[in-house]
């Protein structure tokens, strides 16, 4: 039988081959999923776990100090290097030095001063970068983080000097000489646990700002920390306890990650290191150490956020596979209606039908393993660009393992057989009389049933009306939270469908209109018959009457094209318009490209706005400073801005603002008594154009001339009822406040704008440099971190997921256009000899596919809109903040976005021409065979 089925193969390989190029292209992308989950899982994991970078942390239940905190830190960790997968343990000791706030001072407000331990060999001192001094520590010697304050009043040899009481009597001083100023990166950042806020040392009084990093002493745990400052500690002091100081030590557990974590079999890992963490608990406890894991919960949160992944790939892949699927059945419909001679024989000889069957099914599955292996091929050697379309940053090689060649073959081998199996059986069920009469044309006569076509139609239908509406029945539910039980009970099974149907509501209306559209399709193919007449002359009249003959035939090909191409603009539209909202959202919460903060007052933003606008790389900057209006309706958030400068400088669209928008910025610069009011403000309080809005009493006030973003007065409330509360802005010159800055307090800002194709984070590190005390931030959407990962991850796939299916819809439309003409050689060719010529028998092939595709075309358009401005009204209409009102998600379909929805149409078209005019040239020699035995 397996030699019969490869002769069969290689002699009708052009059949077999459609079929196994479908197939392979299914396994290309099944492969190139996997590949894309297990990178887009890798990137995920490594930004999980990127600031943890301590696994488990062993904190003492308590210490009296002296020997037995050295002996207990020693064998815990003597005892968990033993520990399989344990890779390094290190004691780190933290000590709080309390001092009165002022030393002459009775009163008892105290501040604090951390001082850490560290081993003379730990691997924090890799995460730390010398910036003067030296790193190595002698006894009495400590190091300072280079980013905080303090560091700029405590340099290089400079003491520090505390006085330590143990008890009520006794005391001693320690007296730390600074020998290194270093730079921390993140890690030791979060390991030490170094924050924005630390009290100031002795002999420097005042606070540090919030902006800088909290300062942190180093010391020697071996050479200071345990022979000054543990050896003195006496837990059981009595006395002035302000003056006394508390010492803490914790042991750091670092496992062997890159052996017992894989983001491929997360389960197993977990499973792996709760074990681990099972035998480094039980220890910790013997030595009076109380456990804490930074790594299972993440790992296992993790697990949840991969399943989702998975999913969302599987999803994506599924019309991939949908078109292999309907290929392979499409394509073995005709290999064996081709076949109905051979059928016939083999009855006539023996061959029982169960026999046949399983014939049919092992050449299947023998095309079906060749494209699994020619799939695995082509994913290995497109692996390296996997990562390129991911967006992998990491520089790591893609692999694509052995389970994945396995999965990628059995599951090809299983697609392949769910293909030909009706076929075959239909084919072993034929009459061996009607089968030896050789090749008939099958002509679909049974009527398409209409009953699951009106119900699919009918859902489809009814969700893109709700998403065309905007009806978000979550939204009305807040409103009738105390309403009749069953208009209650109504919204909740509508929601649920909604739910339901957001996902499948679109396809299921694409396969009904195609099932019930056929009349219509036939009408609009005769129309365009009717012009390609001026092409090819009457003989397009035959195009209708031979295409139709398979109505069934022309429901799945119009189905499978809009199926595709609506997906594409479904999925593109999304991205784009996700993405555009993305990015102004990004705008809009900074307030342009960069912002500059901390500046301590108008004079001084104003001074930096004007120097930022000789940089090259910007293009517009301005000075902004906000506070809040207290006296007429009080609490509305009020930006003083230059009206000269802040459209240069400022992100902001032109219909935020009523009116024209020149005229509205005139008016500011000329009279400095103008205001822009919110308009949610505006409207709650019905507060007309001209209303004078008092800023601080009577002193100072403001004319309204225009309203500034939406009216979300009406959008405020809650299952508990509506409330109001300002949350938009509203505008004045900054010449109104300037001469009374002081009365508002208000927080002094530069915005700017930079230069095209210019870097923002380059530009955040130049401003920096140039202004080391301010605050710089930059608008740009966060690519960082699990969710950032995942999103961009999933948006990728999503993108690759399009391509898939173009190219799968190509090869469909292909193939079920070069069945088609296969199956009607004879009658091609009749007509060739008949006296048409080239050009007309390529016109008239291409006119029977070319308005299906069409009329498929448009229907997709239709839907595929419909659902991305659904998409967006449905997120536009839930409970968001201002930002999100103020910038709302719209429908945009940018430049590459255009081009991606006309290749995928190209290559569809592709799927009609290509097959045409090769089945139009005739070879001399196979016509006359074909005539011949016609």
């Amino acid at each position: 039988m397996l030699s019969y089925a490869l002769k069969r193969i290689t002699r009708s390989w052009k059949l077999f081959a459609a079929l196994a190029l479908g197939m392979t292209l299914a396994a290309t992308f099944f492969g190139g999923i996997n590949v894309a989950a297990d990178t887009v899982g890798k990137q995920a994991l490594d930004a999980q776990l990127a600031n943890t970078p301590v696994d488990m942390q062993l904190r003492d239940f308590s210490v009296d100090g002296g020997k037995s905190l050295n002996s207990s830190v020693q064998g815990l960790v003597s005892n968990l290097q033993k520990i399989d997968g344990v890779v390094a343990a290190e004691p780190v000791g933290t000590s709080n030095l309390f001092i009165p706030f002022n030393a002459s001072s009775s009163i008892m407000v105290i501040s604090s001063t951390t001082v850490t331990g560290i081993q003379d060999a730990s691997v924090l001192y890799q995460h730390m970068t010398l910036v003067s001094g030296r790193k190595t520590l002698h006894s009495n010697e400590t190091l300072i983080n280079s980013d905080s304050q303090q560091s700029q009043n405590f340099p290089v040899n400079r003491k520090i000097t505390y006085t330590l009481y143990t008890n009520s009597s006794k005391k001693y001083n320690v007296t730390l000489t600074v020998v290194g100023s270093v730079s921390l990166d993140t890690v030791a950042v979060n390991t030490l646990g170094i924050g924005y806020y630390y009290q100031p040392f002795p002999g420097n009084p005042g606070l540090t700002t919030a902006n800088q990093q909290a300062s942190i002493l180093i010391v020697s745990w071996e050479q200071t920390f345990l022979p000054v400052l543990a050896k003195n500690y006496n837990s059981f002091s009595t006395g002035n306890f302000s003056r006394f100081y508390s010492i803490s030590a914790q042991v750091n557990v670092y496992l062997d990650r890159a052996r017992l974590i894989s983001p491929f079999a997360i389960e197993s890992s977990i499973s792996t290191i709760q074990q681990i963490d099972a035998r480094i608990s039980n220890l910790a406890l013997q030595y009076g150490f109380s456990p804490n894991d930074n790594l299972l919960g993440q790992l296992q949160a993790f697990s949840s956020t991969m399943f989702s992944l998975r999913l969302t790939f599987t999803a994506v892949s599924i019309p991939v596979f949908f078109m292999a699927w309907y290929v392979g059945r499409t394509v073995s419909q005709s290999s064996f209606n081709l076949r109905r001679k051979e059928i016939g024989l083999l009855l006539t000889r023996g061959f029982t039908r169960g026999q046949l069957v399983r014939h049919f099914i092992t050449e299947g599955l023998m095309v079906g393993l060749v494209a699994g292996l020619a799939g695995i091929a082509l994913a290995y050697v497109l692996n390296p660009l996997f990562p390129q379309v991911l967006g992998s940053s990491s520089g790591a090689t893609t692999i694509l393992t052995s389970d994945t060649a396995i999965i990628t073959i059995i599951f090809t081998l299983v697609l392949t057989l769910f293909a030909i199996l009706a076929p075959a059986r239909q084919a072993a069920a034929m009459d061996p009389a009607q089968a030896l009469k050789g090749y008939v044309y099958l002509e679909e006569t049974r009527p398409i049933r209409k009953r699951g076509a009106i119900l699919a139609l009918t859902l489809g239908a009814y969700q893109l009306i709700t998403l065309a509406i905007g009806i978000n029945y979550m939204n009305i539910g807040r409103y009738v939270y105390n309403a009749n039980f069953l208009l209650v009970l109504f919204l909740i099974i509508a929601a649920v469908l909604s739910f339901a149907l957001s996902f499948i509501g679109p396809f299921l209306f694409l396969y009904g209109a195609a099932q019930l559209s056929t009349g219509l399709a036939e009408r609009f193919h005769k129309k365009f018959s009717r012009i390609s007449r001026w092409i090819i002359g009457d003989v397009a009249a035959l195009a209708s009457k031979s295409v139709f003959r398979n109505p069934r035939r022309v429901a799945a090909l119009v189905f499978i094209v809009a199926l595709i191409v609506g997906y594409s603009i479904w999925v593109i539209g999304d991205l784009a318009s996700q993405q555009d909202y993305n990015y102004r959202q990004a705008e809009v919460a900074v307030g342009s490209d960069i912002r500059l903060s901390g500046i301590s007052s108008i004079a001084n933003a104003t001074m930096i706005a004007d120097q930022l606008r000789g940089w090259g790389n910007i293009t517009g900057a301005t000075a902004e400073s906000d506070f809040s209006g207290t006296a007429t309706a009080g609490g509305i958030q009020i930006k003083a801005i230059d009206p000269l400068t802040w459209r240069q400088g400022a992100y902001y669209e032109t219909n935020w603002f009523t009116g024209d928008i020149n005229a509205v910025f005139n008016a500011m610069t000329a009279n400095n008594h103008t205001m822009v009011l919110d308009h949610g403000v505006a409207s709650y309080y019905s507060f007309p154009i001209g209303t004078t809005i008092v800023l601080y009493y009577r002193s100072i006030n403001a004319s309204v001339i225009s309203y500034f973003g939406p009216d979300y007065s009406q959008s405020s409330g809650g299952p508990f009822g509506r409330s109001f509360s300002p949350e938009g802005w509203s505008f004045v010159p900054v010449g109104l406040i300037r001469p009374n800055a002081t009365l508002f307090n208000p927080t002094n800002i530069v915005l700017a704008k930079a230069s095209p194709n210019v870097s923002l984070t380059q530009l955040a590190f130049s401003l920096q440099a140039a202004y080391p005390s301010l605050k710089i931030t930059t608008a740009q959407v966060a690519t960082q971190g699990v969710p950032g990962v995942i999103n961009v991850g999933t948006q990728n796939v999503l993108r690759l997921g399009t391509a898939f299916a173009a190219l799968a819809a190509s090869i469909g439309v292909g193939t079920i256009a070069y069945t088609g003409y296969r199956e009607r050689e004879k009658e091609i060719t009749m007509v060739s000899v008949r006296g048409l010529s080239y050009r007309q028998l390529a016109g008239l092939l291409i006119t029977e596919f070319l308005p299906l595709v069409i009329f498929a075309l448009v229907l997709a358009t239709i839907v595929g809109l419909i659902v991305v401005w659904g998409d967006a009204l449905g997120q536009n209409s839930l409970n968001q903040n201002y930002l999100q009102i103020l910038a709302a998600r719209r429908v945009v379909f940018p430049l590459w976005a255009s081009a991606n929805i006309l290749v995928i149409v190209a290559l569809v078209l592709i799927g009609v021409f290509l097959p045409a005019l090769t089945a139009a040239r005739k070879d001399l020699s196979k016509i006359s065979r074909t005539v011949r035995f016609a």
